[in-house]
């Protein structure tokens, strides 16, 4: 006859093992069960999303209003992810815009995860948490082998210089990449998570406040493409229990108040519904943002429409048959970098292959991309860029180092074999109207919008660079009331540079017409024309391509 102890141990075994295998499906239970948590019902949507997937979708973000918990199901999720698989197979790396922000929140809350394990545990009531979590934002535990310390979760914002390697070689079985206020991360962030998220079982979510646009983070939720990859969520102030009266803790009068204390309140967002809005009503960018969770529309001084970027995207360009021009901005010897756009006919691109050319007499390659090359060098890509398209034009922005540049392509005996005429742009030269455009950078950034409103201009979606660089362009008005596109310098917190390949490609998308062709080409010797004086004076003053 079996034991009734043996009978019950064996029975509890049984027991845990089936309920471990409910949690690794069920993040819902396992959180209710070994946390003592709940969450309402949007957040429990999204939770299910990241964690089990039912559509083939590893990666998550959420945009999301302000006091909407974010944070918390973030750390929940990541305490799962630990604890419910072996620590051997179980990784979970936890980024945000700081390390302030990884260690006040997110690893706050994992240690109070932590310690609630710990306690419950002590008391009968569930599993003890997995070894220890350190003050250097790692989760460790001893290896059952005696071989050393394991980790199975860790924090980390890498030096940006360091951000693509920063995650390489930590990769597990099931890898959980968990990105907080991702609204603030680079692009090259999102390529270091990538390259650790290669299991099938692995995971990824970011999730953030929609603060601004022309982010890797704002793609996600405009570039249709994304949706094939990407489960994307929206949490709005109005989703919270504490505006939809939902009842979370329906036994527990105790956790649902203080759910409730921890979520926006309603107080606070009747409040900006009044102080948010403009005089005639209309929501404000604060007010989409931190309390619709919506990213802010453009601003009233933004230049280039999105519905204009969007079309250049839209529009198909066929190339054959057209002359091929190369706009060209320079950068001198700092972090900017000097780029070169190709346009044939409308169609503007990067270029990006990789050609020979030589650089006094030892054998080089360029792009349409480099920085630190003294006027020399960059002249002698340029021309080697020109000679390899069989370009007609190459029109350099002649500010700074570009005029010592376009000097050199116009008179060095090196490129006296040259297919193309040379034309200097000069932005802070006078402009063709002075009560329309402040100068002649206000008039060409001008030029650029209205081609594309036209349909005129094919850009390439997948330039994301140009794409922010358009999208963040403000301007304003001078005491004339003519435009004035917002300085380099000042547009440089936000692009975090200079608009280096906006400027190549207006500079590509010039009318140099007048200046390339002889207005009098039409004329045979002995002709006469007859011309007013004050016309005279327009076209040479303010004719189309004026002032380069």
């Amino acid at each position: 006859m079996l034991d009734s102890a043996v009978f019950d141990t064996a029975m509890a075994e049984i027991s845990d093992r089936s309920r471990n295998r409910l949690y690794r499906t069920d993040f819902l239970a396992w959180s209710s069960d070994v946390l003592g948590r709940r969450y309402y019902s949007k957040m429990n949507e999204i939770a299910t999303a990241i964690t089990t997937p039912t559509n083939g979708k590893i990666r998550t973000a959420v945009k999301s209003s302000n006091g909407a918990g974010k944070s918390f199901i973030l750390s929940d999720i990541q305490t799962w992810w630990v604890s419910a698989f072996p620590a051997d197979e179980a990784l979970a790396i936890t980024s945000a815009n700081g390390r302030d922000q990884i260690e006040r929140v997110v690893y706050k809350m994992l240690k109070d995860n932590w310690g609630y394990m710990a306690s419950q545990h002590k008391l009968g009531k569930g599993p003890a948490p997995l070894g220890w979590i350190s003050e250097k934002l790692e989760w460790n535990y001893d290896k059952p082998d005696g071989s050393g310390k394991g980790t199975v979760a860790f924090g980390k914002r890498p030096a940006d210089q360091d951000i693509v390697s920063s995650f390489q070689g930590t990769r597990k079985r099931r890898t959980f990449v968990g990105f907080d206020e991702m609204g603030g991360l680079p692009e090259d962030l999102f390529t270091a998570a990538e390259a650790v998220l290669t299991g099938d079982e692995s995971r990824f979510a970011g999730i953030g406040n929609p603060d601004r646009r022309a982010t890797p983070f704002h793609r996600l939720f405009t570039d249709s493409r994304q949706a094939d990859e990407w489960n994307l969520f929206t949490i709005s102030a109005y989703d919270l229990p504490t505006m939809t009266g939902e009842i979370v803790y329906p036994n527990d009068s105790q956790k649902q108040e203080a759910m409730m204390k921890g979520l926006t309140s309603r107080r606070w967002i009747e409040h900006k519904e009044r102080a948010w809005r403009s005089s005639t009503g209309k929501p404000d960018a604060r007010f989409l943002a931190k309390v619709l969770g919506e990213f802010p529309g453009e601003t009233d001084n933004s230049f280039f429409p999105e519905d204009d970027v969007t079309l250049s995207h839209e529009t198909n360009i066929d190339i054959a048959g057209t002359s091929t021009v190369i706009g060209v901005d320079l950068a001198a010897m700092g972090e900017d970098e000097s780029v070169v756009y190709v346009n044939r006919g409308g169609h503007i691109r990067l270029f990006d292959k990789s050609i020979k050319y030589d650089d006094g007499g030892n054998e080089r390659k360029t792009t349409g991309v480099w920085a630190k090359e003294d006027e020399v060098t960059s002249a002698r890509r340029i021309h080697a860029i020109a000679t390899y398209l069989g370009a007609t034009e190459v029109r350099v922005d002649a500010a700074g180092l570009g005029g010592g540049v376009a000097t050199m392509l116009y008179r060095l005996d090196e490129f006296n074999n040259k297919c193309y005429v040379v034309v200097r742009s000069v932005g802070s030269e006078m402009s063709a109207d002075r009560n329309k455009w402040h100068n002649a950078r206000a008039q060409n950034h001008d030029n650029l919008k209205s081609l594309m409103h036209e349909g005129l201009i094919d850009l390439d979606p997948d330039d994301t660079h140009l794409s922010d660089e358009l999208l963040i362009i403000t301007y304003d008005f001078d005491k004339r009331r003519a435009v004035q596109i917002t300085s380099k310098y000042d547009m440089k917190g936000a692009l975090g540079g200079s608009p280096d390949r906006l400027d190549a490609v207006i500079n590509a998308a010039l009318d140099t017409s007048p200046l390339v062709n002889d207005p009098n080409g039409h004329l045979n010797k002995g002709d006469h024309v007859n011309m007013d004086p004050w016309d005279v004076m327009d076209s040479e003053r303010g004719g189309p391509g004026y002032p380069m």
